[in-house]
């Protein structure tokens, strides 16, 4: 929920000493990046292709099933998948729902800097409670998805963490009231908590998390596909026990398994966010805003805009016809302002509230 200088999305797969793979930022990769690989087709057969819709469908799915929907023996697909992993092509991760621990305030924040941008983005992504942090085109330098308790601390995170990092100049916060669409691949996203049950619509009951559910999710934000053996001794947690909690969470859609794509080598290139004024029933430009494929969120907000929507393009000439022909001939909508993503500096699923 990225080297096109339009809107990449860049992910690094390290391996730190324990072994355990983990999901690095472009803030922290210093500069590494997944310039000059080669998009599917290339780098991607037909097979892998498969494989990876296969996984966004079901991220916990056993290789022996995966290889017979590709007519592969279950080692062969372990191996792909591993290839898969360590060219940076896919991650599977757990992922929690904020509203099930207690967060309940969403807001996206335009913001606008003086002097250089990267700092700030970095410092924003440093921000407990920002769950996404991207450098855009557009009337704003940096966007944040923030996620808090309430609207409160909504508030207190934006005058204390926000508006106090040197350089800010503006801030423009865009609360979420409703999402209207969320496409159902829940893999390439990044507004709305990229896809995290019961984000921003109010829905979601509480959990109370023990030691031992805190240490299980923990495994799963790392690896989503660790197997039962792997979550137990990475817990702590004995096996039996580990086995009944996590088909626990995973049953009650408390803990998503996620699979997450990297745009720059798998499925489309440029992602933006489009603000949408309305004139008229809001209803019915949403209705016409959910047959449009490449939208892929819709969200009601607070703010300057009625819609704001996040868009996936295959190329920065079909995000223009997107944008200037066909949002433009929806009946209701009198204007857009687009904010093209070129940097990623935090991505949603890094996030943890436990």
């Amino acid at each position: 929920m990225q080297t096109s200088r339009v809107a990449e999305v860049r992910y690094e797969i390290v391996a730190p000493p324990e072994g355990d793979h983990i999901l690095e930022t472009s803030s922290q990769s210093a500069g590494r990046s997944s310039r000059g690989r080669e998009a599917p087709g290339g780098l991607l057969d037909a097979v892998d292709q498969q494989l990876v819709k296969l996984l966004i469908a079901d991220g916990r799915a056993g290789y022996a099933d995966l290889g017979a929907r590709v007519e592969l023996s279950g080692d062969a697909v372990r191996e792909r998948l591993k290839r898969l992993i360590a060219d940076d092509v896919i991650h599977v991760i757990g992922s929690v729902s904020p509203t099930t621990v207690g967060l309940d305030s969403f807001a996206l924040v335009g913001i606008t800097v003086r002097g250089p941008v990267l700092p700030v983005a970095r410092a924003l992504a440093e921000i407990p409670e920002a769950d996404l942090v991207v450098q855009t085109t557009g009337m704003f330098d940096i966007i944040v998805e923030l996620v808090c308790r309430d609207d409160r601390e909504l508030l207190r995170v934006l005058d204390e963490s926000v508006r106090g990092i040197p350089g800010v100049l503006t801030c423009l916060a865009m609360q979420y009231l409703s999402v209207e669409k969320y496409a159902t691949e829940g893999s390439q996203q990044l507004l709305l908590g990229g896809g995290r049950p019961g984000t921003a619509t109010g829905a979601g009951a509480r959990e109370e998390f023990d030691d031992s559910d805190r240490a299980l999710i923990a495994v799963l934000q790392r690896d989503g596909r660790a197997s039962f053996k792997e979550l137990a001794e990475q817990s702590g947690v004995p096996y039996a026990s580990a086995r009944r909690r996590v088909l626990r969470l995973l049953e009650r859609d408390v803990v998503r398994i996620v699979t997450i794509t990297n745009q720059l080598l798998y499925g489309r290139r440029v992602q933006a966010g489009v603000g949408l004024r309305v004139q008229g029933p809001i209803p019915e430009v949403v209705h016409a805003l959910r047959e449009i494929d490449e939208v892929e969120v819709v969200a009601a907000t607070t703010g300057p805009y009625d819609l704001l929507l996040e868009v996936s393009c295959a190329s920065r000439a079909d995000l223009y016809h997107l944008t200037g022909t066909v949002l433009r001939q929806i009946t209701g909508i009198t204007s857009t302002e687009t904010f093209g993503y070129i940097d990623i500096h935090k991505l949603p699923y890094t996030w943890t509230a436990l």
